[in-house]
């Protein structure tokens, strides 16, 4: 029997993403769609697949309900889709407009970090940890962290949440929580999942100059030339210090 999934991509970040009393605070640019393509081949890489959830297809529906949470990129193109693959806008900050247990499965990729999550785990989940500086890290490399992890303190938002997710959606009722660390290479010296984590990367501290400009200390970066130049440095260093950052991935069950 061959499943039909029918899939909904909750896009929080819309078009008012950038007003005062928006909670997310990452700017939205036009090298978001490259930057995320080239994060979901890393991760696709990395995971040996698009999630790790042990689903069992025996039990598999006619019809399955997923959502995609946190997509965030209005830009996207919906040609790359299915056609049972619609878009709709929503706020988790505020409650989905779905009805409770409509949803087979949930997945969420790169929100958790950047988001206060209780309203979102109520609604698991995949993230790149920003917080800790990645194993062999350079000089800039260490920078960047330590301006990132000022930046999510700045914003009350949790900086131990991926070491402690486990722990998180147990306390949220979820029940067989399993999580799991994937170290990811970064640089031409791992190869292509090395190459395309660092050009995500790359495009990631251009996208968001604006932010980070008050908290590298003595690098002081203010101009965009000056930020073009700090990545240029950035994959230098990467393949000085073969950098490798870790990916925090779980999955768990509604109780």
């Amino acid at each position: 029997m061959t499943e039909n999934i029918n899939i909904r991509r909750d896009d929080d970040i819309n078009e008012d993403i950038n007003e005062d009393d928006s909670r997310y605070f990452i700017p939205v640019t036009e090298s978001d769609t490259d930057r995320d393509l080239l994060f979901h081949y890393v991760f696709k890489s990395v995971l040996k697949g698009n999630y790790i959830s042990p689903i069992d297809k025996s039990t598999l529906k006619l019809w399955w309900w997923l959502l995609d949470d946190g997509n965030g990129n209005p830009r996207t193109p919906e040609a790359v889709y299915p056609n049972n693959c619609t878009f709709e806008k929503g706020d988790f900050l505020k409650k989905l407009p779905y009805p409770d247990n409509m949803f087979d499965l949930v997945h969420i990729r790169l929100t958790l970090v950047w988001l206060p999550i209780g309203n979102l785990l109520e609604e698991i989940a995949r993230d790149q940890d920003v917080s800790s500086c990645p194993v062999n890290a350079g000089p800039l490399m260490t920078c960047l962290v330590k301006a990132w992890k000022d930046i999510q303190v700045s914003k009350n938002i949790d900086v131990d949440l991926l070491a402690n997710l486990d722990q998180i959606l147990i306390k949220k009722g979820f029940e067989d929580v399993q999580t799991k660390k994937y170290p990811v290479p970064m640089g031409k010296w791992a190869g292509m999942v090395g190459e395309f984590f660092l050009s995500a990367f790359k495009l990631f501290t251009i996208s968001t100059a604006s932010l980070t400009s008050g908290h590298l200390g003595h690098l002081s970066l203010q101009t965009e030339d000056e930020y073009a130049e700090l990545v240029q440095k950035l994959g230098a260093e990467c393949e000085e210090y073969q950098p490798v950052i870790s990916i925090h991935a779980g999955f768990a069950k509604k109780i």
